[in-house]
């Protein structure tokens, strides 16, 4: 779907042992980068593998700029790696299940593929640090023959872990990617392929069902985030109890004491 907006195809020469830096541009936000995500956001081919220097060929989505580092970064040890030949490459994928906003921290901060040349025929790409990114080999890419897009996509965003600890706008990111995909889901739904299979469609309604308790949670999480950031105060009220009970003494001070005596007598009342 997104193909047509990867840039034109480049060739970059580095030194063995270096660094891919992928960084996601300044101007662009959270909510631009969800409308990529959904498919590879960069495609890299080995074009030649040197006594000491390697060629590639990537294009990346517009949104992001490649940068070389002349150090490998350190990995974690059970990091896997993934060994390309000359005329091999692979794809950048954002990881299934995982939410928009670590993707695009993560992307903020910068994404660093290391690149180790073990053979003078092979390179191997690994990411960095523990990642919510992925690379896929180019013949192993078999994410259009798990199913239909709009199932995957469901499924993996059902299976997502709930997050208490976002902010407003990150629940907001949450819940514009939720609509994104229930508007796919419903659109696949009347399909008249779906309707040709009962148990597809009973699929899609489930996924439906889910994918609306899901948005109940986050608007009604967006509202208190919104409208009642503490309990113990009213709606939009950013006072403490600190300062009402300033206001209030200020209030007795200023007061004659037959007004305070007057209140204190309501006040009995009222218990």
């Amino acid at each position: 779907m997104f193909e047509p907006l990867l840039t034109q195809p480049e060739i970059l020469t580095f030194d063995h042992g270096s660094t891919l830096n992928i960084h996601l541009n300044e101007a662009i936000s959270d909510f631009g980068l969800l409308q990529a995500i959904s498919g590879h956001v960069g495609e890299f081919i080995l074009v030649e593998v040197g006594p000491a220097s390697v060629s590639v060929l990537f294009r990346l989505h517009p949104f992001l700029s490649l940068k070389c580092g002349s150090q490998m970064m350190r990995t974690k040890p059970d990091t896997s790696s993934l060994s390309r030949g000359v005329g091999q490459g692979w794809r950048l994928f954002s990881g299934l299940g995982v939410s928009p906003t670590l993707c695009g921290q993560q992307l903020r901060s910068g994404l660093a593929i290391n690149i180790d040349c073990t053979t003078n025929a092979n390179a191997d790409f690994s990411i960095a640090a523990p990642t919510m990114w992925q690379i896929v080999a180019l013949e192993e890419d078999l994410r259009l023959f798990h199913g239909p897009r709009e199932l995957v996509q469901a499924r993996a965003l059902v299976a997502r872990e709930l997050a208490y600890d976002f902010t407003t706008g990150q629940i907001l990111l949450e819940l514009s990617e939720l609509e994104n995909v229930r508007s796919e889901l419903a659109r696949f739904g009347c399909s008249e392929l779906v309707l040709r299979h009962p148990d597809v469609s009973v699929e899609v309604s489930k996924l439906d069902a889910q994918l609306s308790r899901k948005k109940q949670w986050l608007s009604r999480s967006f509202n208190q985030s919104v409208e009642r950031p503490n309990w113990q105060d009213a709606a939009n009220q950013q006072l403490t109890n600190d300062v009402q009970a300033r206001k209030l003494e200020y209030y007795r001070l200023l007061s004659t004491p037959a007004i305070n005596e007057m209140i204190q007598e309501l006040i009995l009342d009222e218990e």
